[in-house]
Parts: C-alpha cells; structure tokens; sequence
C-alpha cells in the first residue's frame, strides 16, 4: 500500500466535535451586558448572558446592580413588570423587595421575609460608560480586573449592538487573523508593528494597514495604526491611529454569549479630534471644534459597523477547525488559541 494512502483521515484538517457556531461551555472573564447610558433610573433591563436570564438595573444611589431574573419567590420575571424602589427591585408578581446583596427585605404582606428566598446577584463593574459582569462556571469571585482607562479629550461614547451566530471565541481570533483583513475587509499592506505578547488574561499586538478611506468622503486609503488590547474574551480596546489625519480613536469590542448559539456583539467607540483636518478638505479648518468632533465620531461610528458586519456571514456560516492547515500570512493563530484555554472552565475542572 503506498505509504501516503495509509493514513487518508491524515490528509484532512481536523473539524472540532462541537456543532457549528454551538458553545459548549461558557467562557470564563468580564463581558458587557449594558452600556451606562442604557441604565437609566427605574429601568429594568431584561438581558440573555452565557445561557442565563439576568436583568440590570441602577438604584437609587447611582449603582449599577445586575441579578438573576427571575423571583426566588415563585418565580415571576423582575424585568416583566418589576420596580425599583430605593434601593431595592421589587417583583410584580407578590411584591417581595430585595436588597443589593440579594436579601429579601420585605414581602408584599408586611410578615417576616423568609431566609431561603435570597436573590442571586452577579459581580458587576461600571467604568469608562460599560457595565462588565463577571462570568464563571462555579460562580467563583473575579480573579483579575479590566483596567479603567482615562478618557480625557475623546469624544462621548458611541456604540451599536447586534444578536448574531456566533460564539466569542471566533470573533475574538479575528484581531489576530492577519489574512482575512485584505479578504474580507479591503485592507492592505499589512504590517506587524509588534508580536502578539500574553500575560495571564490579557494580550496584545499591534499592526499598521492600509484602509479605504471613504469613511471621510476621500477615494484612495489611509495608513492606519492599530494596538489590540484583550482582557479575556469578553474585552477587547483598539488604539488606532491614523497620522495623516491626526486622529486618533478607541474602538471597542464587546462579544457576549446569549446562549449556545448567540452572541451579543456590542461594539464602541471614542474619537479624539482631528489635529490636520485640512488633510481631508481645505475648508474644514474652519470648521468649529466641536462639530468636527461630532461629525468625526460620527464617520468613525459608520466606517466600524460597515467592517465588523463585512464578518457577520463567515461567523454565521463557518464551522470550526480545531487544528487549522495554516499558512505563512495567518498570523498568530495558534498562539491565539493557547491563549483562550485559560478562559475554558473544562480545562480549570481537569487541572
């Protein structure tokens, strides 16, 4: 037999045993379920996170709070006709009252609240206009934090979300997939400015790249300079910079799992002026700084949804491949998903 017929299944990558786009466990780390300005006061939030019903809601103090959804009463939906009061979130349902560490401090009777009905409460970050719950298994406490960055002189913060199919560990790998940036977005002469460098749950890259430039109403493309920051699966910050223009920009991403199949995937951005506006036309440097502020955000905000929806098919469509045939150009793929194996709670259970 020929020796290259022995082995055939050799011949093939290998496809994951997961069906496509189907988490099979839940990452572990910080993920975003709301945005600040979503978080008004006396409103309820109802929201899909990694599998579980959750509602968010701010008090009256100003803090943000995220639960369980449903009542450990008898089980009616707080985000269904619920109320804040105070402090508190009260069911609609029999008017049972808990506090934010998840006490019941009042039925809706007037009788003594009963020890086991106790709302389960998650952990909760509220920093730079993001409400980051922690995520684990086993409900462990956090074991690392997502930094708060000063914002001084960026923009306010502006920001989309979509429900895909997709999980966040596809979408995640995308800022390390060197060679869909020309096939699927336009880009070109990609360059890599410095290694892709791990350090527990965070990472970090940096490329530089030719983009079309029609985002400012120009033909042709503009060098843009892009630092990837990722703590965990759940956060990711692109610094980019773009010297012709003097603009500099933080784009944020943020994939949530819903369930097994969908994702949220926010996204965000900040805008820090425009130094050489003249660049893009003579006129605008007459233009007063802060509508050209507003309208660089806005240009910035249209260009990013356009790029991150050009991948909505591939991820709804692709299946994975756990040991890609890669080829010089990929990036660092590998080194990527060795990464990601931190945040899997089936590798935290066998060790």
């Amino acid at each position: 037999m020929n020796a290259k017929n022995e082995h055939p299944q050799e011949t093939f990558v290998q496809l994951s045993t997961r069906a496509k786009n189907r988490l099979e466990a839940f990452p572990t780390g910080w993920f975003v379920i709301a945005f600040s300005d979503e978080l008004t006061p006396g409103t309820i939030l109802s929201r899909k996170f990694m599998g579980q019903d959750l509602v968010a809601y701010r008090t009256e103090s100003g803090d943000a709070v995220v639960s369980d959804a449903f009542c450990p009463h008898m089980g009616a939906h707080f985000g269904h006709g619920g109320r804040v009061e105070g402090e508190e979130i009260v069911c609609p349902f029999h008017g049972f009252a808990f506090g934010p560490e998840g006490q019941c401090t009042r039925t809706g009777y007037g009788t003594a609240p009963p020890r086991k009905a106790r709302l389960r409460m998650w952990h909760v970050r509220e920093q730079n206009g993001i409400v980051l719950v922690w995520h684990h298994a086993s409900f462990a406490p956090p074991t690392w934090e997502v930094p708060v960055f000063d914002d001084s002189g960026y923009s306010s913060l502006a920001h989309h979300e979509w429900h895909i199919e997709a999980n966040p560990y596809d979408t995640a790998e995308n800022s390390v997939d060197i060679g869909h940036f020309a096939a699927v977005h336009g880009y070109s002469d990609v360059e890599m400015l410095s290694p892709l460098e791990t350090d527990g749950p965070f990472l970090t890259v940096r490329y530089a790249m030719k983009r079309p430039a029609g985002i400012f109403g120009r033909r042709g493309k503009m060098r843009a300079e892009f630092t990837i920051i990722k703590w965990g699966l759940g956060f990711s910050l692109v610094e980019v910079s773009v010297p012709e223009h003097g603009l500099r920009s933080r784009h944020y991403v943020f994939p949530t799992a819903m369930d097994e199949r969908m994702l949220s995937a926010k996204i965000a951005i900040r805008t820090k002026g425009m130094e050489h506006p003249e660049s893009i036309h003579p006129l605008l440097r007459f233009v007063p700084k802060t509508i050209l502020r507003e309208g660089v955000l806005r240009a910035s905000m249209i260009g990013y949804k356009h790029d991150v929806s050009q991948d909505f098919e591939i991820w709804k469509n692709k299946t994975s491949i756990a040991r890609p045939a890669l080829a010089e150009g990929d990036g660092p793929i590998y080194a990527y998903r060795k990464w990601t194996e931190q945040f899997d709670p089936r590798n935290e259970a066998r060790a």
